[in-house]
């Protein structure tokens, strides 16, 4: 007898592809649920209660009003992938753990509580409505629009503001390093936040000047890079409704992560609105994320169906750029790709 055992006729076997695919999707679900521990961590502030040195469970629970043995399941949950660490009775930080410190210049913390906020999980709650509808599950969850409502909730906008601000700082000497800003003496950021792309243009090429444009709440709360280039007087702030108008005369008018919000009625108003603005031989740069022709990764898909739930608008393929500047009065004029996500889609006002 041999240590294998026949296979009765009409018994197969699981196949191997099919294993692995049931246990890609567990860790799938894994994913998910994991982000819960991670804000949790994040609005306990743990990773800035560790930055001076290892501290005890009852020292953290303490620090923050946490129940000690829970918090301490917590933190055992996230350590099993690398986020903090068990040093006898005490807790210390790693370097993963390290980027979700308040004062950490990447975005993980700031990622980490729009991910927990209510606005963020009611909303993909709702995938379904979009999916049945077309229609954004924000509106539907909340009776308005994604921006307006940002508006009425400061706490939330101040969540978002800062993602979008960490972005453009990871981002903009990317976008700086990948098309010639040179020939530009004025640059309108349209729908800047709080100036990060705009003041790394501004630092890679001393020549020029901008104008930071977006919503008053918005610029009131401005601050960071930008600051600098304010009081040096090499950049303004203008608060205005980039649907309504645009500060005019500027040579380029930067719109990055701002068409893909919008769907084409709006962004072709917007897009129109730099075109009245601009010097007569100006350009739009449009920064966007451009579906490939095919096979597009997990990113623009995310993306993609972000909007779907949070705008009801959509990430885009060059020729629907092309399709949108056209409708604007705008001549697509080249596109240039970058070294992170973003491409530069750059446009002139077409011949009459």
């Amino acid at each position: 007898m041999t240590s294998e055992q026949p296979t009765s006729k009409g018994a197969e076997t699981p196949d191997a592809p099919v294993v692995e695919s049931v246990d890609f999707l567990q860790r799938l679900f894994d994913d998910v649920e994991f982000h819960y521990p991670v804000v949790v961590a994040a609005r306990l502030g743990i990773a800035d209660l560790l930055a001076a040195g290892p501290r005890s469970i009852t020292d953290l629970a303490a620090a923050t009003g946490a129940d000690a043995r829970s918090l301490g399941r917590v933190l055992r949950r996230l350590a099993s992938r690398g986020l903090f660490r068990a040093a006898g009775d005490r807790w210390e930080i790693t370097p993963l753990a390290a980027q979700m410190r308040s004062d950490a210049p990447g975005k993980m913390r700031a990622q980490a509580l729009w991910i927990g906020s209510e606005a963020f999980r009611r909303t993909w709650g709702d995938l379904a409505f979009s999916v049945r509808t077309g229609a954004p599950a924000f509106d539907h969850v909340y009776g308005k629009p994604f921006f307006d409502h940002l508006g009425e909730d400061p706490e939330l906008a101040s969540v978002f503001n800062d993602v979008m601000t960490r972005d453009s700082s990871d981002e903009g000497p990317v976008v700086a390093a990948a098309y010639d800003f040179s020939r530009y003496r004025r640059l309108v950021d349209v729908g800047g936040g709080h100036g990060a792309l705009l003041a790394a243009v501004l630092e890679r090429y001393p020549t020029a000047e901008g104008v930071l444009f977006d919503q008053p709440e918005v610029i009131a709360s401005a601050h960071g890079a930008i600051d600098t280039h304010i009081a040096t007087g090499r950049a303004k702030t203008v608060p205005g409704d980039f649907l309504e108008t645009v500060p005019s005369g500027g040579d380029a008018y930067l719109l990055k992560w701002i068409v893909h919000d919008w769907d084409d009625e709006a962004a072709t108003r917007i897009l129109t609105n730099c075109r009245r603005g601009m010097v007569p031989h100006g350009r739009v740069l449009i920064i966007e994320y451009v579906i490939p022709d095919h096979a597009p990764g997990p990113d623009i898909t995310s993306l993609d169906t972000t909007m779907l739930v949070f705008t009801g608008s959509r990430e885009r393929t060059l020729q629907e750029y092309r399709d949108l500047l056209d409708g604007a009065g705008l001549t697509f004029t080249r596109s240039f790709p970058t070294a992170g996500p973003f491409s530069i889609i750059e446009a002139g006002p077409t011949s009459s």
